[in-house]
């Protein structure tokens, strides 16, 4: 008896960038196409795969028609653009039986460029000199040399440890927390999570890359905030519940801290009237700081790796349907 024809789900955005390289690695493969407006091209159930790329984090209409379709036939197998799973999107892939494979690794260097970039905002007061540009003030500012000042790292995984390759050719002196001492060259100082309180108390900048678990929530808190230094800038790249926002908001009034940068946050999109839109010395972003075309690529190379395995009817790659979503995860806290 003749094998079925393997049914194989992606989106538009996807075939729009590497359709080709989809159709020579699937050649007898149905390619079922799922469209911006949450159509497919064909019947969705009984999909052998699925890539949930990254484009379903901001298309809502097609993101919401693979929801559906894991409450009614989910996929067999499906691979995720993320490293993390442990945003909540994730526990409906875990729970509706699907083998789910992830990307690790892949947006270190983006979201370690996003890190920097404002890092040297902040030390540079860019936007201090764009307001002094718009007014036709001619009004020098000083501002901070990086070589020298402290990074603290909490969470020390690939994200962490693209953080800390950036800071050193900076000259800069890093921190991280992590339960294992890593093995990295860009890594100054080791401490384990219980030390939390020394970290941030001797960091000019900390970034959060940790996963989110029942150790980490809310573990940015008004104590956590009350012992950095009042100069200190906080960017969160890891889960927007790692920070207890109430604490948040109120240093960033106080003046407890200087400024923060939140690339995620509890509940996403913020809500319109969420009080830290109108923070001053709060930038916020729409969870895109690992949104570049390279990265997109990047995650679609783990899809071709495991598809071609599929077809092969060879095990795959970086499964982790049934481990803890804090295993594989943004790195270790």
């Amino acid at each position: 008896m003749a094998r079925p024809t393997l049914r194989i789900g992606v989106t538009s955005g996807l075939i729009e960038r590497v359709g080709d390289r989809l159709r020579e690695t699937a050649a007898a493969a149905e390619i079922v196409e799922l469209q911006r407006d949450g159509g497919w091209s064909a019947a969705p159930e009984g999909l052998d795969a699925f890539f949930f790329s990254e484009d379903l984090y901001v298309e809502t209409a097609s993101a919401a028609a693979v929801m559906q379709l894991l409450q009614t036939s989910p996929p067999a197998w499906m691979q995720t653009a993320s490293t993390g799973v442990d945003h909540q999107i994730f526990q409906h892939l875990i729970d509706s039986g699907a083998v789910v494979t992830n990307s690790p690794g892949v947006h270190g260097g983006p979201i370690a460029e996003y890190v920097f970039a404002y890092i040297l905002q902040h030390a540079k007061r860019v936007s201090q000199h764009a307001k002094h540009q718009a007014e036709r003030r001619w009004a020098p500012l000083d501002s901070v040399e990086l070589a020298g000042q402290t990074l603290g790292i909490v969470g020390f995984g690939g994200i962490g440890e693209a953080c800390a390759r950036i800071a050193k050719s900076f000259g800069m002196r890093t921190l991280a927390t992590k339960r294992r001492p890593p093995d990295s060259e860009f890594l100054d100082s080791h401490l384990q999570p219980a030390q939390l309180r020394d970290l941030l108390s001797a960091s000019d900048y900390v970034v959060l890359c940790c996963p989110l678990t029942d150790e980490t929530l809310n573990l940015i808190d008004a104590d956590a905030l009350a012992v950095m230094p009042p100069h200190a800038l906080l960017i969160n790249v890891a889960r927007g519940r790692v920070i207890d926002h109430d604490a948040l908001g109120d240093a960033l009034r106080s003046g407890a801290i200087a400024a923060a940068v939140l690339d995620v946050v509890p509940t996403e999109p913020l809500a319109a009237e969420s009080p830290l839109w109108d923070l001053p010395n709060c930038i916020i972003t729409p969870h895109d700081s690992c949104h570049v075309d390279a990265s997109y690529l990047r995650t679609a190379e783990f899809f071709f790796t495991n598809l071609a395995h599929l077809i092969a009817g060879e095990p795959l790659e970086w499964v982790v349907t049934d481990i803890e979503l804090s295993d594989a995860s943004l790195g270790d806290v």
